[in-house]
């Protein structure tokens, strides 16, 4: 599920510096990489049509020539990277929020706090590469299948996390679902308005709704 992204890593991009989990003062990762973590932080800025492969390599101040040389599928191949390193990230953010979890109310606190830092570290500028991804490649079957591989593991992950504090496993997938699905759409109200207000709105809806259900199951049971 930086967070989008990728989720967890320093998302500001003032003066056409990518996002980059490396350190300051550390070397900066290999051209390769630059571009795929360039790939993805624009994607997330600018949907997969709002971007040009020159503009990825600009941005990832990437040697000239390259994306022949690191990228023989093209365009395809390279965004195609830059999802799988984003959902790698998303989950892996995710997960360890989740691990240290001890009450719903805290698992859904890891599920939306690598957004909202990625909302305001860009200052409302990046989304859901996934997302915009689904929305921007429909006529790509390959993108489209990845993205939509992406998000069916960030959904187990949640609905993992669901039964493991108690959420009854008749409605955890319903809920799950339910829940990635208010979170894109509130990733979207609050770029438009610039503002978290709605991404809290929803977090305090399900922290609210998932603590009741466990707190009394037998309310919810059919």
């Amino acid at each position: 599920m930086t967070t989008v992204i990728a989720c967890g890593y320093a998302v500001g991009v003032d003066a056409g510096h990518e996002p980059s989990r490396t350190p300051a003062g550390s070397e900066q990762p290999p051209p390769r990489e630059r571009i795929v973590r360039s790939a993805a932080a624009l994607v997330r800025e600018r949907g997969v049509h709002g971007v040009g492969l020159r503009q990825i390599v600009a941005h990832a101040d990437g040697p000239r020539g390259s994306l022949q040389r690191y990228f023989p599928g093209g365009k395809t191949q390279l965004i195609t990277e830059a999802l799988k390193l984003v959902g790698a990230e998303v989950l892996d953010d995710t997960e360890s929020g989740l691990i240290e979890a001890a009450t719903v109310a805290d698992a859904i606190d890891a599920i939306f706090a690598p957004w909202r830092q990625v909302l305001v570290e860009s200052n409302f500028t990046m989304g859901c590469p996934l997302a915009a991804t689904v929305v921007d490649a429909a006529g790509d079957d390959r993108l489209r299948q990845e993205a939509r591989a992406l998000l069916d593991q960030w959904r187990d992950s949640v609905h993992a996390a669901l039964i493991k504090f108690g959420v009854q496993e008749s409605t955890a997938e319903d809920d799950a679902s339910v829940l990635l699905a208010a979170l894109e759409g509130a990733l979207i109200l609050s770029r438009a308005n610039q503002s978290i207000q709605p991404l809290d709105t929803v977090q305090r809806f399900f922290t609210t709704s998932l603590t009741q259900a466990t707190a009394n199951p037998a309310a919810l049971a059919p």
